[in-house]
């Protein structure tokens, strides 16, 4: 009994302890300004890859084994840049630099659909506002921009679904 009634007391003790300690309030460590270049240059290999990945699906899909051959050949190149840059990122303190830039990538596929999506609904608000107002000219303005403005969007709809986002508009809106 007085066993249990001395280790009763040191886990109070100890219980109160550290409820009395607090952790020291860390701050981030300021970004080295190599490592923001570094980091670009990690998503333009990454897009790089994808875009050779995408181009050699469609050769084989077209029965061209030959360009297939060498985007694959060119793509491989991209991911040892990326083998590489992840390295040297990560001995400069950052955790996991490819998934860090897949995430970049696609908040900035998602930043420009949105951009454009929003683009389209005012190009189609101009064009009925226009045709209600009998301005055919303005009209006409109008639906050539929502034209340039729906290429846009169908690039940029494309390039997100090829970085890895299902459905692009959805999310966006």
């Amino acid at each position: 009994m007085k066993k249990i009634s001395v280790l009763a007391v040191a886990v109070l003790f100890s219980a109160v302890t550290f409820a009395q300690t607090s952790t020291p309030a860390t701050t981030p460590p300021a970004q080295n300004p190599e490592v923001k270049t570094q980091m670009k240059d990690l998503r333009k290999d990454v897009r790089a890859y994808d875009n050779k990945k995408a181009e050699a699906k469609t050769a084989i899909k077209k029965g061209d084994l030959a360009a297939a051959k060498t985007d694959l050949a060119a793509a491989k190149v991209d991911k040892q840049d990326i083998k590489a840059d992840a390295k040297i990122l990560k001995s400069e303190g950052v955790a996991h630099p490819v998934k860090l830039a897949d995430k970049q990538i696609k908040a900035a596929d998602l930043k420009d659909v949105k951009a454009d999506l929003k683009n389209v609904k005012a190009d189609k608000v101009t064009e009925q506002k226009d045709v209600k107002a009998g301005d055919i000219t303005g009209a006409q303005a109008a639906q050539k921009d929502l034209k340039a403005d729906a290429k846009d969007l169908r690039k940029d709809v494309k390039a997100a679904r090829r970085d890895g986002i299902k459905h692009p508009i959805r999310r966006a809106k």
